[in-house]
């Protein structure tokens, strides 16, 4: 039985990502899902056509935060610590139709002290893989993420999830 990935995030002073705040009206407002048999996290959209780039087609830049949204979800499911993307690595394998349901899976491929590293990949309608991605990122102590997000918006409920 797959079960729902909390989002911390959701109450967090001034949040509106892009990605995953299910509130923002511009946004891809996605929810992510564990499948703990599989060791992966994964979420389901159907894209607007508004996130085309070629028509039908959806937009490179789009299909990597889909890609960087899974990965950190993945990775925090996993570590259950905040962490920042370092590195993107992305194959665009196969053109990506907008307005179709796409599957975006990710999975923990390796941990090393404060880094962990999420293969990632964008499933079509039909089932292809036609966008995979590697992405790392780095658990930084509390003082580098007070420095970029400010120390005020960590409530103490988020403050279980920083690396020490």
């Amino acid at each position: 039985m797959d079960r729902e990935v909390e989002n911390v995030f959701r109450d967090m002073p001034g949040n509106n990502c892009f990605a995953c705040h299910p509130d923002n009206p511009h946004g891809l407002r996605l929810r992510f899902f564990a499948d703990d048999e599989a060791g992966e996290v994964y979420t389901r959209i159907k894209p607007e056509r508004y996130f085309a780039g070629f028509p039908g087609v959806l937009h490179g830049g789009i299909q990597c935060a889909l890609l960087d949204e899974v990965a950190f979800w993945a990775m925090f499911d996993r570590v259950g610590k905040l962490g920042l993307t370092t590195k993107v690595q992305l194959q665009y394998l196969k053109a990506v139709s907008s307005n179709v349901e796409l599957k975006v899976r990710g999975k923990v491929s390796k941990i090393s002290d404060r880094f962990v590293v999420v293969d990632t990949v964008i499933i079509n309608h039909n089932g292809e893989e036609c966008t995979k991605g590697q992405i790392t990122y780095y658990l930084p102590v509390k003082e580098v993420l007070f420095g970029i997000m400010g120390e005020e918006k960590f409530s103490q409920h988020l403050m279980q999830y920083i690396k020490d």
